[in-house]
């Protein structure tokens, strides 16, 4: 009796510590550190077979210092004659419901809805990081957002945002040749001698900077606010009146963007719309500005009216419109 007793303890032991495991296990896979270190080795897989490494230059995990001593950090970046392409990963699910100069996306599982950072306003950053220390034109930086998991767009996708493995082809559709083999291999060496070593020590220092950045931006605010409220009111001698402005010279004529921009009253930027009818996806030349491919979009007035355009795939880095004719209207910023 006392051995069975033996056996029937050590059993429910080892399904004790099987529970207890497969508990930590799920926690460890639900966490959002697997979740981001899953995606990237997804996207490093993807561009590792789909990617000739001969003309492409993969780099991934990179951590840069700024001029001014913090840090940023890009998931991939991919080097090559078609230009600099900087992939930042997100590894989602369920619903996304965002448009691409929004400041935030909503994600929405079962009954679980959560705001998060727009990534391609995260990915400006970087692009920006990278053209002051590269010193390469932001027209020869391609933003890309890459989503790993099963998220849905429900709203209109972005064109700089892919899913999965159609990160390859978008990179390929860049043909037009931007740099020199010479500047290749110029920007591989400098991104090779200024990034950090990819160490937990490293990303630890870079998860403080974005601390510190977050908690000065937080308490920017009420630190003013406290030092004008101890500010005694003294009289001040009334300022001469200031000398009438020269008028402001007139604006050039923009009538595309003005027609797209006059359609949705109250808002600087137009609304884009899904094309009510099939369209060519991409017009025969590219842009003229920065080679990259011409996209149909479309934008619907107050009066039901349609107009239609050709908008460069890299908005808003290059703001090229041009009507659907053989006449070019840039939007002039």
């Amino acid at each position: 009796m006392a051995a069975m007793w033996q056996q029937l303890h050590g059993v429910m032991g080892l399904w004790l510590l099987l529970a207890v495991g497969l508990a930590l296990l799920s926690g460890v896979l639900r966490s959002a550190r697997f979740k981001g270190w899953l995606g990237e080795r997804l996207v490093r897989r993807w561009l590792a077979q789909g990617l000739d490494p001969q003309h492409y230059h993969a780099l991934h995990d990179m951590t840069l210092r700024l001029p001014d001593g913090s840090t940023t950090q890009i998931d991939h970046v991919v080097v090559s004659v078609h230009g600099v392409f900087v992939l930042e990963t997100k590894h989602l699910q369920g619903w996304i419901f965002g448009a691409e100069r929004q400041k935030e996306w909503t994600q929405t599982f079962y009954r679980h809805r959560v705001r998060f950072q727009n990534p391609l306003r995260q990915n400006w950053r970087h692009l920006k990081a990278l053209e002051t220390l590269l010193g390469v034109p932001l027209a020869h930086l391609h933003s890309v957002v890459v989503l790993t998991g099963t998220a849905q767009f429900k709203t209109a996708m972005p064109a700089q945002v892919v899913q999965g493995a159609a990160v390859v082809p978008y990179v390929r559709s860049f043909n037009a040749q931007l740099l020199a083999p010479e500047a290749v291999q110029r920007i591989l060496q400098q991104l090779d001698a200024q990034r950090l070593a990819p160490t937990r020590a490293t990303h630890r220092a870079h998860v403080a900077h974005l601390r510190q950045r977050h908690v000065r931006a937080e308490g920017a605010s009420p630190a003013s606010t406290r030092v004008l409220a101890t500010v005694p009111a003294t009289p001040t001698p009334t300022p001469p009146a200031p000398a009438p402005a020269p008028a402001a010279a007139p604006r050039p004529p923009r009538p595309l963007a003005d027609a797209v921009e006059a359609a949705i009253p109250g808002r600087a930027e137009p609304v884009l719309h899904p094309e009510p009818q099939p369209i060519t996806p991409q017009a025969a030349a590219p842009c003229p500005r920065c080679a990259a491919p011409l996209v149909a979009r479309s934008v619907s007035r107050d009066d039901g009216a349609w107009l239609h355009f050709w908008r460069c795939q890299r908005f808003p880095e290059c703001r090229h419109m041009q009507p659907r004719a053989a006449q070019v209207l840039p939007l002039q910023e």
